[in-house]
């Protein structure tokens, strides 16, 4: 449990910093962009699963 809990808090930072530099960049080639709750949280689940895994495989 603790190590999901991880795993979300970390993403979700790593989500923010990345947010906070690049900003709305989804959808890719698009023209109108999601706001930027929707970004944080697609940015989110793509840094989860590597995240978890490498977290998941050092411990």
């Amino acid at each position: 449990m603790g190590l999901i809990i991880l795993s979300v808090l970390l993403s979700l930072l790593f989500s923010t910093i990345l947010w906070m530099t690049t900003g709305n960049l989804l959808p890719i080639g698009q023209k109108n962009k999601w706001p930027g709750i929707f970004n944080l949280g697609a940015y989110a689940l793509i840094f989860l699963v590597p995240i978890y895994s490498t977290i998941f495989f050092l411990s």
